[in-house]
């Protein structure tokens, strides 16, 4: 969801920036700690737990049109080993499939996106980039040119609030001091990682995005038996792994199928492989 929030001009008193802090942030452009250092003067504005920064240009070598680069993350209150193993996974398996970026790279001009991760389909993508991660909210601010499009995406754990219009405000307004210091930093120093077209797609994240361009709807239960069968167990191991009687898991099978059109096995993984339907208008 994207929200459109207006620039607020405030006098210099109510300057929503530590000068102490910000100046640590300008120190270390350039250094490993640039992150780090960002992400906690962010977290003296809007408490949060996670920040990632990324820099995307165009480039038609790329199956998406853009390549992407993770310039880092950081956490406040959270394991930043995990926050990396995460952030691998994205830019190694899903970046190209998320539906939230893919709506805003390439623009020009200031974006607010608001994620709604309770509307994200039941899948590998949701389960191990927020479910397993424990994210429930996150809030991307994105500044893009003609050359390049540089974003910060902060989150919140599990059992914390969801971002608040007013601290969208403050963080809409921080950006106009903190994104010529991210852009400044990523040309001056490397990417923690640089997506690049991946040769193999697992068959339960092409399954995912599949789901996720038709607007299928699966039950959890359903998509659970479904992706227990894409990675080769029976149904009766499914049922098993699910924790339902065989019988029980022999109907969400056939009500899964049944959406999606599919009688088999293979035609369930062919149908994940397979191009998206037009949607109707």
């Amino acid at each position: 969801m994207q929200i459109s929030v207006p620039t607020h001009t405030s006098d210099p008193s109510n300057f929503p920036l530590s000068f102490k802090t910000l100046g640590n942030v300008i120190e270390a452009v350039g250094t490993p700690d640039f992150v780090r250092r960002l992400t906690l003067l962010l977290n003296e504005v809007i408490p949060l737990n996670v920040v990632h920064l990324e820099r995307s240009r165009a480039d038609s070598t790329m199956p998406n049109g853009f390549l992407c680069e993770w310039i880092g993350s950081s956490g406040v209150g959270m394991d930043t080993g995990a926050i990396s193993e995460v952030m691998t996974l994205y830019y190694d398996r899903f970046h190209e499939i998320d539906p939230l970026f893919a709506g805003i790279r390439g623009k020009i001009g200031t974006l607010l996106v608001v994620r709604d991760i309770g509307a994200i389909p039941p899948g590998e993508f949701r389960q191990r980039l927020f479910d397993e991660a424990f994210i429930a909210h996150e809030c991307v601010l994105a500044r893009g040119t003609r050359h390049a499009q540089h974003s910060i995406a902060i989150e919140r754990a599990l059992h914390e609030p969801p971002f608040s219009l007013a601290e969208m405000n403050l963080f809409r307004n921080v950006s106009e001091f903190l994104f010529p210091l991210l852009e400044l930093h990523a040309s001056t120093s490397a990417a923690r990682r640089v997506a690049h077209p991946t040769s193999y797609l697992h068959p339960l994240a092409q399954f995912d995005a599949r789901i996720a361009a038709d607007g299928v709807r699966l039950s959890k239960r359903e998509y659970e038996i479904c992706a227990h069968l894409i990675e080769g167990k029976t149904v009766p191991e499914a049922a098993e792994i699910v924790g339902v009687r065989a019988a029980t898991a022999e109907t969400y099978v056939k009500r899964a199928f049944a959406k999606l059109g599919v009688r088999t096995k293979r035609e369930l993984v062919a149908w994940g492989d397979a191009p998206a339907r037009l949607q109707a208008p």
